[in-house]
């Protein structure tokens, strides 16, 4: 959408709408391979029409004061070539800002794989071993910004009945934050696709509660930050309506925010995904498009203030 000219304006909106509502946050894909239209169509061979449209995506962010966190590779894309996208993403020079990448403060983080996976190897070693040479690589590039993985949590080794449904990914989200690169730890939630067909909406609210704590929990152990990098209440939950869906987000704000009040280690969540209107063709049953959504903006907004508010208290002492 950003590298098309006439579409461009959707990104502004949607970087107005956020900022509106106090939103300073935000994560996309500093990727798309394959496709129609993608940024790396081959191994070291990219697409300027795409990467211009990502200078836009920076540009804008940077005029509504959003700081971004930039994927560098899918979870369902080889990763074996990720040293030059690594390499050819954070040294680009901004067309519009002419600004590099890896000197840009308007990016706050990367985050090595969405979704991070390896079930090819449930020992947990190949993803580890992965994870400790690209982030000693990227380091060597950049050591202005900060670094994640793009993990959703999932334990291995003692803890992996902690795991929704038995699920074995391949990595361990104690021993792969351990890497001293690593910066802060990631979780993803989405009880509706990870637990047993037919879970009842309440039992899914409880679980991601836990799920949240636990990792709150380890991640104190680990002295790292937490941040809840996507969460959602699909359209698809039976009885779905929005007031759900506020109820849904105001219990993880909720717990974020006395995380955050009292100390914690997690102090953000950001929610899968917003949109501006008119963006159907990218969106999914968790799109949130606040222009049609003024009670969930209520909530968003409330977050937003309560979060500025206890920073400013912190800031004082």
């Amino acid at each position: 959408m950003a590298s098309d000219p006439s579409t461009r304006n959707k990104v502004t909106t949607t970087f107005q709408q956020a900022s509106k509502y106090g939103m300073n946050v935000a994560r996309t894909w500093a990727f798309t391979d394959g496709g129609s239209r993608p940024l790396q169509s081959s191994p070291g061979v990219y697409n300027e029409q795409m990467f211009e449209g990502l200078d836009f995506v920076i540009s804008e962010a940077q005029k509504y004061g959003i700081h971004l966190i930039l994927g560098l590779v899918n979870n369902y894309t080889l990763a074996r070539t990720l040293t030059i996208s690594i390499y050819v993403v954070l040294t680009r020079v901004n067309t519009i800002t002419k600004v590099a990448y890896k000197d840009d403060p308007t990016i706050l983080a990367w985050e090595l794989m969405n979704e991070a996976r390896c079930p090819s190897d449930l020992s947990g070693k190949t993803i580890q071993n992965w994870i400790t040479e690209m982030a000693a690589y990227l380091k060597s590039i950049d050591k202005n910004h900060l670094l994640e993985i793009g993990l959703e949590g999932f334990y291995g080794d003692n803890k992996k009945q902690y795991n929704p449904n038995n699920l074995e990914p391949g990595t361990n989200f104690i021993s792969n934050n351990q890497i001293w690169e690593i910066d802060f730890t990631t979780i993803h939630i989405y009880p509706d696709q990870w637990l047993q067909p037919g879970t009842s909406p309440e039992d899914q609210d409880k679980w991601a509660s836990q799920w949240i704590q636990a990792h709150i929990d380890d991640s104190k152990l680990l002295k790292k930050p937490l941040l809840i990098a996507e969460f959602g209440k699909s359209s698809s939950t039976p009885g779905y309506n929005v007031t759900m869906r506020d109820n849904y987000f105001g219990k993880i704000y909720g717990t974020i925010f006395n995380c955050a009040k009292y100390g914690g280690p997690c102090g953000g969540g950001l929610f899968w995904q917003l949109l501006a209107q008119d963006m159907d063709n990218f969106g999914d049953s968790y799109a949130v498009v606040l222009q049609l959504s003024p009670s969930t903006d209520r909530v968003i907004a409330l977050q937003s203030l309560r979060l500025s508010k206890l920073l400013e208290y912190k800031n004082r002492f």
